[in-house]
Parts: C-alpha cells; sequence; structure tokens
C-alpha cells in the first residue's frame, strides 16, 4: 500500500503540467511534460458535455501509423489516467503496440454507470453504451488514426459497466479491463445476461479480464459470475480472473498485467522463440496483425535491438540491411539513424556515421544517445 501511496502522490505532483493549456513558445512558464490534452464531447444521448482527457503516442503527428484505442472510465481521478498514459508509452517501446487513450470524465462520480438501487432501472448504463455506440467512438474514429481495435477499461462502479457492456454489447470493444468490479450490483441480471444475451451467440473473439484483490471483499461474487461464464461462454470468448494479494481496491498494479495478458507474446525476443533475422522478426508481426485484425508494424524500439545485436555479433552487412529497412519504414525515426550511424563507424566510414548521428540530432535534438555517439566520434 506504501507503494501505491507514493505512486498517487508523485502522479499528483506532476498534474497541474499534464493537463496544462499550450503557451506560447517563448513562455517561459510552458511544460517540460504533457501526457493528455483536455477536450469535450456534446452528447444528444445524455444531454450532456461529456469531458475527455487525451493522450497520443510519441510522434503521432508525423506517424501515418494507425493506433488501437483504450477508452479509460472515470478519468477525473487523473493521477490515474498520468498512470495509464505512462505506462502505454512505457510499455509502447517493445511490450505491447503504441496506443491511444482516451479518458471519459465522470464528474457525477462512478456510481452514475450504476442501475438505480431502488428499482434496478438500467436506462442510464444502457444509455452511456448507447453513446459510446453512436457518438463517442466514432467522434475519436474521425478525428484520430485509430486502427479497428478497442479496449474498454473501468475499476469499481466502472469496472461494473465494463462487464455489463461486454454482455449487453460485446461486440463494442475487442477487449474488457475490469478492475475490481461491483459485480455485487443486479448479479441474477448478470448471470441471466450470460445465459441468454448477445455473448450466448457470439461468433468473433472478444477477451475479458478481472483484476481484483483478496481483501476486498469480493472473492465470492467474482466466482460465482465466472462460474455461470464458463458454464455458458461461446467458444470464440476467452476469459481471465486473477486474485490478487492484500492490493486493496482497484489494485495500482492491474493496468500492466491487463497489457501483458492482451499481448503475451508481442515481444519477438523470448526464450520460446529464437528470432534472430529480420525475416522472422518482421514474420512475427505479421502473425500479430492478423490474429489483432490490423496492421501492427515492427516497432522501431525492436528493430534497433535487433539491429544493435548485429552489429555485436560482427555482422554488418545484416546490420546494414536492418537498419536500412528501418529507414524505409520509419524514415522519421531517430532511432533508424543512429542504428545507421553505428553501422558505418563499425565499417570504419566516419563521416558517414556522422552524418547520421547528426540526422539523428536534427528529429529530436535531446537525443542523448545520439549526443554521445557524435561525441565519441570527434574524441
Amino acid at each position: 500500500m506504501k507503494i501505491t501511496k507514493l505512486l498517487i502522490l508523485i502522479c499528483t505532483i506532476v498534474l497541474n503540467t499534464v493537463f496544462a493549456q499550450e503557451k506560447g513558445e517563448n513562455d517561459p512558464g510552458e511544460p517540460v511534460v504533457t501526457l493528455g490534452e483536455i477536450s469535450s464531447l456534446q452528447s444528444k444521448v445524455l444531454n450532456k458535455t461529456i469531458p475527455l482527457s487525451v493522450h497520443l503516442p510519441e510522434n503521432y503527428d508525423s506517424s501515418k501509423k494507425s493506433y488501437p484505442v483504450l477508452y479509460m472510465l472515470g478519468s477525473d481521478y487523473r493521477a490515474r489516467f498520468a498512470m495509464l498514459a505512462s505506462t502505454l508509452d512505457y510499455m509502447g517501446e517493445g511490450q505491447i503496440p503504441e496506443m491511444i487513450l482516451i479518458g471519459i470524465d465522470l464528474p457525477e462520480g462512478n456510481s452514475i454507470l450504476l442501475p438505480k438501487r431502488k428499482n434496478q432501472d438500467t436506462k442510464i448504463p444502457d444509455n452511456y453504451i448507447n453513446f459510446f455506440e453512436t457518438e463517442l467512438i466514432p467522434h475519436v474514429d474521425n478525428n484520430y488514426q485509430t486502427a479497428p481495435f478497442k479496449v474498454l477499461f473501468g475499476g469499481s462502479n466502472s469496472g461494473f459497466f465494463c462487464v455489463y457492456t461486454l454482455l449487453n454489447n460485446p461486440l463494442l470493444f475487442n477487449g474488457y479491463f475490469a478492475s475490481s468490479p461491483s459485480l455485487m450490483i443486479i448479479p441474477t441480471e448478470l448471470q441471466q445476461k450470460i445465459k441468454s444475451g448477445p455473448l450466448k451467440t457470439l461468433s468473433e473473439n472478444r477477451f475479458l479480464h478481472i483484476i481484483y484483490s483478496d481483501d476486498e471483499g469480493l472473492t465470492n461474487h467474482v466466482s460465482e459470475f465466472t462460474r455461470v461464464l464458463a458454464n455458458h461462454k461461446p467458444e470464440s470468448f476467452t476469459y481471465k480472473v486473477d486474485e490478487l494479494v492484500n492490493q486493496g481496491h482497484v489494485p495500482a498494479m492491474d493496468f500492466t498485467q491487463f497489457l501483458l495478458t492482451l499481448y503475451p507474446d508481442f515481444n519477438p525476443f523470448n526464450p520460446s522463440e529464437n528470432l534472430e533475422s529480420l525475416d522472422k522478426v518482421t514474420q512475427h508481426f505479421d502473425r500479430l496483425s492478423k490474429r489483432y485484425g490490423y496492421e501492427i508494424k515492427t516497432p522501431i524500439s525492436i528493430i534497433f535491438d535487433l539491429g544493435f545485436h548485429t552489429i555485436l555479433s560482427k555482422d554488418l552487412i545484416a546490420a546494414e540491411e536492418i537498419f536500412q529497412y528501418s529507414l524505409e519504414v520509419y524514415p522519421e525515426g531517430k532511432e533508424s539513424y543512429l542504428g545507421m550511424g553505428l553501422v558505418h563507424k563499425a565499417q570504419g566510414q566516419l563521416e558517414s556515421a556522422r552524418v547520421m548521428f547528426e540526422k539523428a540530432l536534427t528529429i529530436d535534438p535531446n537525443f542523448s544517445l545520439a549526443k554521445r555517439w557524435l561525441k565519441r566520434l570527434k574524441n
């Protein structure tokens, strides 16, 4: 719990810069770190303005790629949004594909997504599903470079809504992440939805991952829910449940585990595979593209790692081919030029190496690796 509180505190400290408004180029108060931007959408379905927080991958503006989208409910909890954005950036360097993060603020609180307690009226959560389908998702697809792969993430009452959405409209998202979901809400209705709702006839692949802690009183509720799910789910639907130990409500480590489960073999450099060539690595990502239904390019970080290790093995012809491929796929990638510069340096072509390092620095003047290698050339 101490680690969790410390992480939340650190995120909170930087929030005044995370969502700062844009300032002029010469304004000395311009924030150094930006994890998101504030937006909004006027909803006719909900009859109100929905505040949004948006985080885009690095180099999004210069990229021609399309990105899967992760929708997070309850992003008014800004520290949580900052954690998710930072995690996507860090893991997007080779552990998972880069993703767009859309946070849906719930100023009234996550309980707005629950059925009314008195009569179990589900009109409000049903309206929010309609809002996603007819307004928010089309809005995001029209304004951002999106791939046809979407994930919904929610915790606590938002986690209930995540499960509720799956049972009522399973095709709306490809993956559903529910952290500490409030499954004690209308449990009988949820079980009936499993037995006879739209999920029963699902023919496309969909995935649910539930994570909760053993100290929050959810064990029996999750066990009963998944017992019914196991007995009635279609073959195309898979799910996973993780009970953590002493991690509290909506565990801080849930999101990393969600992503690693969704993309278990994204990084090809693991003991189970011997992908020592560029062809094998690109074939690996071709297979992933077919599995997830959209093009997943070989990440530049993985190409760089392969090329760098090939240089160390003294196979400079293969290394040059790898970084030539990187330049073709990522012509504005600073790592592409750094890698080719390292190849030229190993070949003894020091002037060509210098040109490559300097090109990397024109893309990112603060690229420390390129600065160091350029300094070594001069020395």
